[in-house]
């Protein structure tokens, strides 16, 4: 019964339902805990989820934006509904994350063209309305309001669906972040350069992301790495 309080519980931090430091099971731990691997997309669904959103409407030009920054980003889903315009710099991006910290994140060039292809795309669509009559948020709904987070995992449901992506992968927003912290490391980023990135505090936590890096990746690695090979 205990391990299916903390399995709830340690599900409401990771979708950020509730902060870690809220988790009242945070501090119990089993005699023996088992660390399970997590099934993040590989690079093809993620190539073919992006690919999946095409059209030049507002709602595609914003839901393919969305998905980019996920995958490209690795943000968490309630710093990206909470993205304020002002913060969305043409070589930066200041995200405010959990306990009011700030980090900076890169913009890519792949990501600042859709970024300006967005800008566009929304200025032409609420372009009869007043300011005023525009929540101040980056991403909004047809009716110029904050997008709901609900609405941010429908958009990545809808689209990991069309690329029929692997039955064993959970769609949400935090795998989209595993496949961040993986596709990272292996283009050879230090853990703690990942984990300022990610916005954690400490890079213990970072490397709970990393565990589900893929077996496969793992034995290419240590091939490449191999002692005796490299003699």
């Amino acid at each position: 019964m205990f391990g299916l309080i903390k399995v709830m519980f340690n599900y409401a931090v990771e979708e950020e339902y509730i902060s870690e430091q809220d988790n009242p099971v945070r501090k119990i731990k089993k005699l023996k805990e088992v660390k399970t691997i997590i099934i993040s997309f590989n690079d093809e669904e993620v190539k073919k989820i992006l690919d999946s959103c095409n059209g030049n409407t507002y709602s595609n030009i914003r839901d393919k934006l969305i998905l980019m920054m996920l995958f490209d980003l690795g943000i968490r889903v309630s710093e990206l509904t909470n993205l304020r315009p002002k913060n969305v710099k043409e070589s930066h991006i200041l995200i405010k994350g959990k306990g009011d910290k700030e980090r900076f994140l890169y913009v890519s060039p792949i990501l600042k063209r859709q970024i300006m292809k967005f800008n566009n795309a929304k200025k032409q669509r609420f372009s009869h309305k007043k300011e005023y009559e525009l929540e101040e948020y980056f991403f909004l709904n047809q009716c110029g309001k904050q997008l709901s987070r609900s609405r941010i995992n429908k958009i990545l449901n809808e689209h990991a669906k069309i690329a029929n992506v692997r039955e064993e992968i959970r769609v949400s927003p935090h795998t989209c972040r595993h496949y961040f912290a993986h596709a990272q490391l292996r283009n050879g980023i230090d853990v703690y350069s990942l984990s300022r990135l990610m916005g954690h505090y400490d890079t213990s936590i970072t490397s709970d992301d990393l565990r589900g890096l893929q077996d496969n990746s793992v034995l290419e690695k240590g091939i490449q790495s191999s002692p005796l090979s490299n003699l």
